[in-house]
């Protein structure tokens, strides 16, 4: 394993995702979620408790494209505009993806959050800590030693000065699993936390986001 990059064995965990998604033909399942359109909507829209106004949004992990679309609706409603874009590691996802919104499709990459340099930075970047390896299977344990290197890459290369970098953290309902506490995960980091949000019931997402406040280039 290269330096700040993930072990072998989490990169084909990834791939199995991608063909777990790709064996589904209901858009939230091929997101990765079984809970139907009444759930995912309550454990998805608060992310946008960190979207105060318009900006261009960047979704890692976006796989079909699917939640992107929802959080621009769902904003629209609040009477907030956001320009997606969209990244994935899965060159199949990301053709869904194109598929389904194809005036967006220049705005749609395939690649690797680790590596990836991208072509402009954004008011708003989510991503979830699931894509950082865990030092166990167990909630309890913290998320492993990379957190603050891929964290502290998205700060520097695709957040904006003055931008906001959204974590989100996904547990299981079906398994009794809760989202981590992504306050104090990240504040044990040394990120100043500006706010969180959670969704469902019980609480089954959890999201915080750290702001870019230093000039850069």
């Amino acid at each position: 394993m290269q330096a700040g990059s993930p072990p072998a064995e989490f990169r084909e965990q990834q791939r199995a995702l991608e063909r777990a998604y790709l064996a589904e033909s209901d858009p939230i399942r091929q997101s990765g979620f079984s809970g139907g359109p009444r759930r995912w909507r309550a454990e998805r829209e608060p992310i946008l408790e960190a979207v105060p106004a318009d900006g261009d949004f960047l979704d890692i992990g976006c796989a079909n494209g699917y939640l992107l679309q929802c959080l621009v609706a769902w904003a629209g409603e609040r009477g907030i505009r956001l320009n997606p874009y969209g990244l994935d590691v899965g060159a199949r996802l990301i053709d869904l993806a194109k598929h389904r919104w194809p005036e967006r499709a220049d705005q749609l990459w395939v690649g690797d959050a680790w590596s990836w340099n991208p072509p402009r930075r954004f008011d708003y970047v989510y991503t979830l800590l699931e894509y950082v390896p865990f030092l166990g299977e167990s909630p309890d344990i913290r998320p492993g030693p990379l957190v603050r290197l891929y964290l502290e890459r998205l700060l520097g290369k695709a957040v904006r000065p003055g931008g906001r970098l959204i974590v989100g953290s996904y547990g299981s309902r079906s398994r009794g699993v809760p989202p981590l506490d992504l306050r104090s995960t990240l504040e044990d980091y040394g990120f100043q936390v500006a706010g969180t949000a959670e969704g469902g019931s019980p609480i089954t997402t959890r999201f915080a986001w750290v702001d870019r406040h230093e000039a850069g280039p």
